[in-house]
């Protein structure tokens, strides 16, 4: 998902889990109903500091309305793969030092 889609996707969540309407949101950022609207339809493009107006307004953190949830998916697989990975190379490391050791022993 693009970065535009993600914002418009998590403003209007965080609007609606916060009960605010867009012409409250609108006041709080000090612009108009319209503007609120356009940003929800993908038609405007805030700057950096209306974005902050906007995570003030809903009482989360900027970076919140740029969140892909889905990522929390791939984390997890990425973390049993690279888990499953560890495991083989502890197992295979684990074989080499029994067999060097199994090779000293020879030489004692």
């Amino acid at each position: 998902m693009d970065l535009n889609q993600l914002f418009i996707q998590n403003l209007k969540k965080w609007r609606k889990v916060m009960g605010i309407s867009q012409k409250n949101l609108a006041d709080k950022c000090g612009t108009s109903h319209s503007y609120i609207r356009q940003l929800e339809s993908g038609n405007g493009h805030p700057s950096f500091a209306f974005i902050g107006k906007i995570a003030k307004a809903l009482q989360i953190e900027p970076y919140q309305l740029f969140y892909d949830e889905t990522i929390k998916s791939n984390e997890s697989a990425h973390r049993k793969y690279m888990e499953s990975i560890q495991k083989k190379l502890i197992a295979s490391l684990s074989n080499e030092i029994q067999n060097t050791f199994d090779e000293l022993k020879k030489y004692q």
